[in-house]
């Protein structure tokens, strides 16, 4: 049993973040923001090792997990040893589509089809370890999926559209339970961690609006849309 505090009681220092996918632009430059506001900080993907510069100077309130997120054994075993160590998770971060994918799409190894069904494959799977673990509490859920300028349309449109479906159907199954889950959906973002990119600005900034239950309330099932093109 998960036994946790009432959160109006506690301090951004004592609430937990849980990263997945995240070894990747937007999952470090997320990472780094929670760190800056106090958040402890589980991080998961294939090479923690990534993460050794925002490891430093944290102590416990840092976690890197090595973590396939398209394994049931890996995610379960990530979800187990965040609660152990913390015993709660506030925030679940899930970054579904990550730039390897988008490459092998590109070059024809792996169909947008496939893609569609493995990334709701992971929606389902990372959503379902941590929310099965909540005893009563409450947990903000946030899928985000990025796509560099390289990504064909077509790759994107479909994994676009298993974002929006899926979110919008496990927001549906665990309403009323205390998970609320959102997403990201960003366009163009360049392959860089700098500060200065706008686009990684603003997923931030939405991610950590959809993560805030003081800010968005009930919020769940939707997705917001980041794309400069449209501009």
């Amino acid at each position: 049993m998960v036994e946790r505090d009432s959160d109006a009681n506690m301090s951004p220092g004592e609430k937990v973040c849980v990263l997945i996918g995240a070894s990747n632009p937007v999952g470090l430059c997320l990472a780094r923001s929670f760190i800056e506001k106090g958040y402890r900080v589980a991080v998961g993907d294939a090479n923690p090792a990534d993460f050794a510069s925002l490891a430093e100077g944290q102590g416990n309130n840092f976690l890197p997990v090595k973590v396939n997120p398209n394994r049931d054994v890996y995610v379960n075993s990530m979800a187990d040893q965040v609660y152990l160590r913390w015993r709660r998770v506030d925030v679940l971060v899930n970054i579904v589509f990550r730039r390897n994918e988008t490459t092998q799409t590109v070059t024809g190894s792996l169909s947008s089809a496939n893609l569609g069904l493995d990334a709701v494959s992971n929606l389902i799977r990372v959503t379902g370890a941590f929310s099965s673990r909540l005893q009563g509490a409450e947990l903000a859920v946030v899928d985000v999926a990025w796509f560099e300028e390289t990504t064909s349309l077509e790759a994107e449109a479909v994994l676009q559209a298993a974002l929006r479906t899926t979110t919008s159907a496990i927001a549906r199954q665990y309403f009323g339970s205390g998970l609320r889950i959102n997403a990201v959906h960003a366009s163009d973002v360049n392959s860089t961690s700098s500060s200065e990119n706008d686009v990684l600005r603003t997923v931030i900034h939405a991610v950590q609006f959809l993560a805030n239950s003081q800010l968005s309330g009930k919020l769940t099932g939707n997705v917001l849309e980041i794309d400069p093109r449209c501009r």
